[in-house]
């Protein structure tokens, strides 16, 4: 929502985040996350560097799809955590805004946060809408990387409830109408209770000391959808010493159902040898 008033042209936003108010706070004072999200639809963050301090300074570099390198800079002013952030921003081009002020709050709202966003000092109708919709994808790539960050804690929590081998645990993120498609017959599971019922039997089979994980995991959040996939490796131990190790591939999605992150489609296999059509359980990645 951008507004004017008496004192100038001004922008005011506000958006719902399903993460903690000290967490979408914290994206505006890393730099890793700045030059994640600080940067709007089809552009790139090139490096961010932030002073996260009262009177510290912060720096965004991001570049357009032409090629041509934008940078913001500013100060924070008042670093009031988790409630309330202001800083200044000016940004590094002919005709770009100069010297505007950021008033950032964050309130809790059930377990996620309502962030309210405003910007003084811009001078024109044309410079604030802009500057409007330059925010408002920004915002879609921080809701973005938050839920990245998300899944990438609930799949740790998976990990460990699965070394556990407690399949209650095992089954809080699986969609009641999940489709799955299996290491094993049947190739199709339908409903959360085929999963559950081959998540019993590899637990049945899995050693006293096992462990599921992803090394090399690639998640991407867009909106409500979640894509995660990489090789999934399955070892099993004896004493804490790796006696079998075996590699498969997995690709999931995600859909975010009433505030929480549900595997809705699942799909892993093993690579074959297509000479004699048998599964190859010994490869491992690169090898």
């Amino acid at each position: 929502m951008a507004q004017t008033d008496g004192t100038g042209f001004h922008i005011v936003i506000e958006r719902r985040f399903d993460a903690s108010p000290e967490t979408v706070f914290a994206q505006w004072l890393d730099a890793e996350a700045l030059k994640d999200w600080f940067s709007p639809e089809g552009f790139t963050g090139m490096k961010a560097e932030a002073d996260a301090q009262p009177g510290g300074t912060w720096r965004v570099v991001y570049r357009s799809p032409d090629g041509v390198d934008i940078a913001e800079t500013g100060t924070y002013t008042v670093i009031d955590r988790p409630t309330r952030l202001e800083l200044t921003l000016t940004q590094d081009l002919p005709g770009g805004v100069r010297d505007t002020r950021i008033v950032v709050t964050f309130a809790p709202d059930g377990d996620g946060t309502v962030m309210r966003f405003s910007q003084a000092g811009l001078v024109s109708a044309a410079q604030r809408d802009g500057m409007a919709d330059g925010w408002g994808t920004c915002f879609d790539r921080l809701r973005n990387r938050l839920g990245e960050a998300e899944l990438r804690a609930e799949f740790e929590t998976w990990f460990a409830a699965s070394e556990r081998k407690d399949l209650d645990a095992s089954m809080e993120r699986i969609a009641e109408d999940v489709i799955s498609y299996e290491h094993s017959a049947p190739l199709e599971v339908r409903n959360i209770a085929g999963v559950r019922a081959e998540c019993a039997r590899g637990f049945r089979l899995a050693g006293p000391e096992f462990r599921w994980d992803v090394p090399d995991h690639a998640i991407i959040v867009r909106g409500d959808i979640a894509v995660a996939w990489g090789l999934n490796r399955m070892a099993t131990r004896e004493n804490g010493t790796v006696v079998n190790e075996m590699w498969s591939r997995g690709t999931r999605v995600f859909q975010r159902r009433d505030g929480r992150w549900l595997m809705i489609h699942q799909h892993v296999s093993f690579p074959f040898d297509p000479e004699t059509g048998s599964a190859r359980l010994d490869l491992t990645p690169g090898g």
